[in-house]
C-alpha cells in the first residue's frame, strides 16, 4: 500500500461496459514521487490524502463481479489523518 494526494480527475467518455460505477484520478504518491492512476470507487476529491493498492490486489477487488476488468491501481482509503514520525523523502 501507498499513500498520497489526489492531483487531477480524468473524464473518460468511453469505457468498458464492465466497469463498474467509480471514477479514475491522477494520485500524486508520496514516495517515490510518481503519479499514477487509480481507480476510485469512493468519490474521492482533488487535494483529498488517500491510500491506495498497487497491482494484483488492485484487480483482485473486482473480482468475481467483474472478472474482464483490468486495474492496476486502487484508492482504498480516504486519510482523515496520517502522522509519521519520520520526514517524507
Amino acid at each position: 500500500m501507498k499513500t498520497g494526494t489526489v492531483i487531477g480527475r480524468i473524464v473518460a467518455s468511453k469505457r468498458l461496459p464492465e466497469l463498474p460505477a467509480g471514477a479514475l484520478l491522477e494520485v500524486q504518491l508520496d514516495y517515490p514521487k510518481d503519479v499514477v492512476v487509480c481507480y476510485d470507487p469512493m468519490g474521492c476529491g482533488i487535494g483529498e490524502r488517500v491510500m491506495i493498492t498497487i497491482g494484483a490486489p488492485a484487480a483482485w477487488w473486482f473480482a468475481p463481479a467483474h472478472p474482464r476488468v483490468v486495474a492496476d491501481a486502487l484508492i482504498i482509503a480516504s486519510l482523515d489523518n496520517y502522522d509519521t514520525p519520520t520526514p517524507m523523502r
